[in-house]
């Protein structure tokens, strides 16, 4: 036990080392693509809300419903928040200790029947794969769902017809934890269990326990909240991305996205894991590659995160084919690997330990903050990635030039409950208020708090037109636009604030 905790502590020292230091949704989830990690930011807007505010049971952006995942990390990183401060260290903390603990994990299901060293190098190869690595120095949920599935299945590589009543336990509970974190796919240790062969008996056993944990809020938000839950939650997250995927980051095929990436991203893991398939054909192992793979390709809407859950089981199989002679010839091979990805953290396979990007945005929102104002802010054609819902502000609205007339049809319609309006709508906002707040309570949200908080403009003389008829409201814009009724403020960055002159003091 003692090594399995050095191994957990050197992984969370290395794993925050310098977490905090890059701004909120700064990393890119898909370096081929540069595709960055907005969600950080709405994850973290609801967590930071929750520990503002409150409203721990049904979480809320932007003042409305935030129904699309269960809402277990949004707990802990609004306890992190609480007790640390608001910060990126403090919503990244979850991540962090889970990426921690797997690596720990694998560790010690490895050194109860291989030697120390290959145990060791099975743990690095996972600690440095550049897939890993990311989530778990990122406020999502990729980190805390593939720790949950990894402590499933360590349960179950310890006793592999789970037939201890611990062993059961641990296995539930991680389930049902897996659950409440990323919703359907936190059902995947159950489908690797039936995969495995265990008994259907032991199969209802542990699915009882993961549902006495995981059904709770789903129930109560289905009582609660019919329409929202059962729009977003089901029909929304799970059917629209799941079955068709309206919008897509990359126009590659299933196969190709995820082929490309697999090779692109970590091919030492990937050979490794090859090796051991090929030595060791561990039944476990290969059952939770597979299902964890061939989810993330029957699920239409990609992301290359999808794939995380599975490296642990790469590590695992690797380190297993490493004969007891060249043990510590391999945990030596493993070091060198580690040491040139830290060499070259600009490569895809790289280990990126200093910010990847910078959020054009943040510094400038962070100085408007400091001046308390309470009146409207409104983004113009937004760069921050949602980084302004992170901040305390009495009222955020997001403003895009989108001239296209028709908008993929979702089954929570924001345009119907005034979450989304045109830019002729917002001028007369005032007679469309009541109409847009009726809809919202027969949707049980009692508040007109999300409503107009997007709003689109069809062309940039529709967006400079809103900014003239509204000089009590302040504008975050391109440097090219001006405004007589409000005076311009550049903290920082390529963009302005156009401030009202009508300062209107927060309570």
């Amino acid at each position: 036990m003692r090594s399995t905790a050095a191994v957990f502590l050197a992984s969370l020292i290395f794993l925050g080392w310098g977490a905090g230091s890059a701004g909120i949704a700064t990393a890119y989830l898909d370096p081929l693509a540069h595709v960055m990690a907005q969600d950080e930011a709405v994850y973290g807007a609801s967590s930071l809300e929750m520990a503002r505010h409150g409203g721990w049971i049904t979480p809320r952006f932007l003042g409305r419903h935030a129904l699309y995942k269960p809402p277990l990390l949004y707990w802990l990183e609004a306890l992190s928040a609480k007790l640390l401060g608001p910060s990126a260290l403090a919503l990244r903390l979850p991540s962090i200790l889970a990426g921690a603990a797997t690596v720990a994990l694998v560790f010690h299901c490895l050194g109860a029947a291989f030697p120390a060293e290959a145990a060791l190098a099975g743990a690095l190869l996972l600690l440095s794969s550049h897939l890993f690595f990311i989530p778990s120095r990122t406020g999502l949920t990729d980190a805390l769902l593939t720790f949950e599935i990894a402590l499933a299945m360590a349960a179950l590589w310890h006793d592999p017809r789970l037939d201890s009543r611990s062993s059961r336990l641990v296995f539930g509970v991680a389930t049902g934890a897996a659950i409440m974190t990323k919703a359907a796919a936190g059902l995947l240790p159950l489908v690797i269990l039936a995969i495995a062969g265990i008994s259907l008996i032991r199969l209802a056993q542990v699915s009882a326990i993961a549902l006495a944990i995981a059904l709770p809020w789903h129930l109560w938000q289905l009582y609660e909240h019919p329409r929202w839950f059962w729009a977003e939650y089901i029909l929304g997250e799970h059917v629209t991305w799941g079955l068709s995927a309206p919008q897509q980051t990359t126009q590659e095929s299933q196969l190709g996205f995820y082929a490309k990436r697999i090779v692109a991203l970590d091919p030492v893991l990937l050979l490794a894991a090859v090796v051991g398939a090929v030595r060791t054909r561990r039944r476990l192992a290969l059952s939770w590659i597979a299902v964890v793979l061939l989810t993330a390709v029957a699920w239409r809407y990609r992301n290359v995160t999808y794939l995380a859950p599975m490296l642990p089981a790469m590590a695992m199989l690797s380190a297993t084919a490493i004969p007891k002679r060249y043990a510590r010839l391999a945990l030596a091979v493993a070091t060198g690997v580690f040491l040139v990805k830290l060499s070259f953290p600009h490569a895809a396979w790289g280990l990126p330990v200093a910010p990847e990007s910078v959020n054009p945005a943040q510094a400038a929102l962070d100085a408007y903050a400091t001046r308390h104002r309470g009146n409207d802010l409104i983004i113009v054609e937004p760069d921050d990635q949602f980084y302004a819902a992170d901040l305390d502000l009495p009222r955020l609205r997001y403003l895009w030039l989108d001239p296209a007339t028709n908008h993929p049809q979702l089954p929570l319609d924001f345009e119907y409950l005034g979450i989304t309006v045109s830019a002729s709508d917002y001028a007369r906002l005032d007679q469309l208020l009541p109409i847009f707040r009726d809809r919202l309570r027969q949707w049980n949200l009692d508040s007109t708090g999300p409503v107009a908080t997007v709003i689109l403009a069809r062309t940039p003389e529709e967006i400079s037109g809103l900014i003239a008829s509204n000089p009590q409201s302040d504008f975050y814009v391109s440097s090219s636009m001006t405004s007589p009724a409000h005076d311009s403020w550049r903290p920082s960055g390529t963009r302005v604030f156009l401030l009202s002159r009508e300062v209107i003091q927060r309570p």
